[in-house]
């Protein structure tokens, strides 16, 4: 099921085919598929498909409208 995500602390991350990397910043909001397994996140911001460390997504990113991190 994809969910809509704020970024509440900053991070980098990478597209996946051509390896560039942005910056998300707080306040940020992209969509992730939350049945997602594995050691890292694949999310979606605009039309653009982005990979970070699963680790890095947990602490710095929190479903929509709720207090805390989703995973």
């Amino acid at each position: 099921m994809a969910l809509q995500f704020n970024v509440f602390r900053a991070f980098e991350a990478t597209e996946p085919i051509s390896g560039r990397g942005r910056r998300f910043e707080p306040g940020d909001i992209f969509t992730c598929d939350t049945g997602q397994t594995g050691a890292t996140i694949t999310f979606e911001a605009g039309t653009v498909l982005f990979v970070v460390d699963r680790s890095v997504f947990k602490t710095r990113c929190k479903f929509k409208n709720e207090s805390a991190p989703f995973f």
